[in-house]
């Protein structure tokens, strides 16, 4: 429990580790079911005003085939800030710079004052530092991630910790009917 008060008129920016996230619920979805950014967002936001939800992940460079472009197009226009670095090592089959980007816009909108709460939806202890610096400038920090994928050390230096699988986060997918997934984020207003 953290000494940091909590109060229902901070103002919220949420940072997501897409691939992270979507790793930790690879096995669950199978196929039919699939991660709702949407609501995840709202259930974490919480009642709270949410300023900006970033979401972070790769893509391919311009002129290459992007599987990802349909997805980030949805998430961006569903109110979502997507920064998608073009930085996927494809011979190691892993991302690069997308948590340094978001360790980056954690801590200048942290300066900046634009938020009072960060909530950092991933597992990854990388963010640590990051997190610390934000606290640093007076702000909270809250983790949401899945108790499978969550660093020990990350859960014990946030402010306050979200456990995803208590939330109901996923929502059937249907290839012809796929609105949930694309509603925007004001809807819930």
């Amino acid at each position: 429990m953290s000494l940091v008060s909590n109060n229902r008129n901070n103002k919220v920016m949420m940072f997501i580790d897409v691939r992270n996230v979507m790793k930790s619920v690879a096995a669950a979805e199978s196929g039919k079911f699939r991660l709702d950014f949407f609501w995840l967002a709202r259930q974490l936001a919480d009642g709270r005003e949410l300023v900006a939800a970033y979401i972070f992940d790769t893509r391919m460079p311009f002129g290459k085939d992007d599987a990802s472009k349909r997805f980030h197009d949805r998430l961006s226009y569903g109110g979502f800030r997507v920064v998608a670095r073009e930085s996927f090592d494809q011979a190691k089959e892993e991302q690069k710079e997308v948590d340094v980007a978001m360790a980056c816009e954690m801590v200048v909108h942290a300066l900046r004052d634009h938020y009072d709460v960060a909530v950092v939806v991933s597992g990854d202890r990388d963010f640590i530092p990051a997190i610390q610096q934000v606290q640093s400038a007076g702000k909270r920090v809250e983790v949401a991630a899945f108790n499978t994928s969550v660093a020990g050390e990350l859960k014990r230096v946030a402010d306050g910790y979200h456990e995803l699988e208590r939330m109901p986060l996923l929502s059937m997918f249907s290839v012809q009917n796929d609105l949930r997934a694309s509603a925007p984020l004001a809807e819930a207003e």
